[in-house]
């Protein structure tokens, strides 16, 4: 019928009816959880937005969109599970079970395939967001919105550049536009325009007392020495975004496996409780199973079909009264043909004139023979020798 069987009496089919009501409400304060981490998620993303580069993360979306179907379909399910253990309602309602069974399924599927996406999208976030921090320092220097983006994150996550302050060495963050003599000396001009070593004034570290040497950073000055004494964050903006997102996703994570493996008893004890109640007739007991074994039977099945096959041809192993039966149809139990009809027999004619004679003068020889036997008789023995 199934595997594993589990024979199921009415108490115990109660008992499971209540159990799993029960998981389906323990589900909710997850869902809710996996609800708030999914809405804080995308909050937190678009904050940054301007600095991921390439495609939207999903993952946010996708949390939101299974927390609310979990909640939706759970709540109805604890109602289906309660009200089956009724007897007088069972009948009606046993069709409900076997809907929110494939519904259990397919939830705990999502719910897994989340919790595994937040696991990945650690790592592709971080190159999202090294990508795009890179992009807007590009236009540091001619886009103020991009301007404004890089210096609110180096002065909130305490960093500078990408993945160090040494990234922005590729990049000019003053535009050319301002390189003369209406806006700078002499003296910041030419720091400007041979020098490269020079970082925005939102890199400069809180910590240090001294005052920031943003430009020439690598250069020489009064008791400076940039190994040392460097007045800028030397963490890089992605590792610093990730430190914070990544604690984030590995806890909603972790919160999502553990909601996947209670959806998976959900789903494991309502099949029980949906096959012990088809499977229910007259009697108390029911057996219950999780996967169906229809190819086993199939197969059983058309062994017995071969082995009638082979017993109708004979070349099977027939039980004694089916062999008795066999005997009697081919005549083993007759007396052996006499003679004189044997040589009767060999002075017939043709077959295909034997319907123009009668059977007088067919059988005129063997008329007085007191062993005659009729012929129906005398052509199977011919066939048995």
């Amino acid at each position: 019928m199934g595997v594993p069987e589990i024979t199921l009496t009415e108490d115990k089919r109660c008992l499971l009816s209540k159990v799993s009501s029960g998981i389906c409400l323990a589900t909710i304060p997850f869902n809710f959880i996996m609800l708030a981490m999914g809405i804080y998620i995308e909050l937190a993303v678009q904050d940054k937005v301007g600095l991921i580069e390439g495609s939207r993360n999903a993952l946010p979306a996708f949390m939101v969109i299974l927390s609310f179907f979990g909640l939706i379909g759970n709540v109805l399910g604890a109602r289906v599970c309660w009200v089956i253990q009724n007897l007088k309602r069972r009948e009606a309602w046993k069709k409900y079970l076997t809907i929110f069974v494939y519904i259990s399924l397919v939830i705990f599927v999502c719910v897994f395939v989340s919790s595994m996406l937040c696991f990945a999208s650690i790592a592709s976030l971080r190159k999202l967001f090294g990508k795009g921090i890179l992009t807007s320092m590009k236009k540091y220097s001619t886009d103020m919105h991009k301007k404004h983006i890089i210096d609110v994150l180096q002065i909130q996550y305490k960093c500078c550049g990408s993945n160090g302050y040494t990234d922005w060495f590729n990049y000019k963050i003053v535009s050319k536009k301002y390189l003369n003599d209406d806006y700078m000396t002499k003296e910041e001009q030419e720091t400007f325009n041979k020098h490269d070593d020079n970082v925005p004034f939102s890199c400069c570290s809180l910590k240090v007392l001294r005052p920031c040497i943003n430009t020439r950073v690598h250069g020489t000055y009064f008791k400076y020495n940039y190994a040392n004494d460097l007045t800028v964050y030397r963490r890089g903006c992605g590792d610093a975004l990730m430190n914070s997102y990544k604690n984030i996703l590995n806890a909603s994570g972790a919160i999502i496996v553990i909601l996947a493996l209670i959806q998976l008893a959900l789903a494991t004890g309502t099949r029980l409780l949906q096959t012990g109640i088809e499977n229910l007739k007259e009697e108390e007991d029911s057996t219950a199973y999780l996967f169906p074994s229809g190819a086993k039977g199939g197969k059983s099945g058309g062994k017995g079909k071969d082995d009638e096959t082979q017993n109708l041809l004979g070349g099977g192993d027939l039980p004694d009264d089916d062999i008795e039966t066999q005997k009697t149809i081919l005549g083993e139990d007759l007396p052996p043909p006499p003679m004189t009809m044997l040589a009767s027999l060999q002075n017939l004619p043709p077959v295909g004139s034997i319907d123009d004679m009668s059977v007088d003068e067919s059988f005129d020889e063997v008329e007085d023979d007191e062993d005659f036997i009729p012929p129906r008789h005398s052509v199977r023995y011919v066939n048995e020798m």
